[in-house]
């Protein structure tokens, strides 16, 4: 929880404000409009969320209004405007996922790990978000996406419990790590 407290506070905008000054070169406000999604999508990519001195700095640099940055970042569900936990998990709830047996592996979440507001576990290991369209993995189903990048398949509540677990235990080692140097 610490670390996503020093999230909150220590952003570096220096590396959005290069990409913006790069990429992002208006030519009207038509323009400035349509750029607001992909410089927010920068913005998660070099942080894992939006912050809110990157959600002024992107509003200052297209001539927008904060108002609309946040419409945006508000309405898709891929954006976090909170710092996510040290894993990201996307739980597959489409049709497929559903009659597979996915809203057990929700309810299972909800119970045993009690997700806050922003679907992070209370020790920051893991956020989760509930995917109600389809991470087009329907043969894995029910499937979650890891970080971005490692699929997991057939999830059920005992799977899910088995990945957490892991993911503990990773967490263990990498702070034994530290201690070691």
């Amino acid at each position: 929880m610490e670390e996503r407290e020093t999230a909150r506070r220590e952003i570096d905008l220096q590396p959005l404000r290069r990409i913006l000054e790069e990429r992002y070169r208006p030519r009207d406000h038509q323009e400035a409009q349509e750029l607001v999604v992909g410089a927010c999508q920068e913005a998660q990519h070099l942080y894992g969320w939006v912050p809110p001195q990157a959600a002024q700095l992107i509003a200052e640099h297209l001539g927008v209004t904060i108002n609309r940055v946040y419409g945006l970042l508000t309405f898709y569900a891929d954006f976090r405007t909170e710092p996510p936990g040290e894993h990201f998990l996307w739980l597959c709830h489409g049709a497929a996922c559903y009659i597979a047996g996915s809203q057990k592996v929700v309810d299972a979440l909800r119970t045993e790990y009690r997700l806050g507001e922003d679907g992070t576990t209370s020790d920051g290991l893991l956020t989760v978000h509930v995917f109600d369209g389809c991470l087009g993995a329907c043969d894995l189903a029910p499937v979650a996406q890891l970080d971005h990048h490692e699929y997991i398949g057939q999830l059920d509540a005992n799977r899910l419990r088995e990945l957490v677990e892991e993911l503990r235990a990773c967490r263990r080692v990498g702070s034994n790590d530290e201690t070691i140097e």
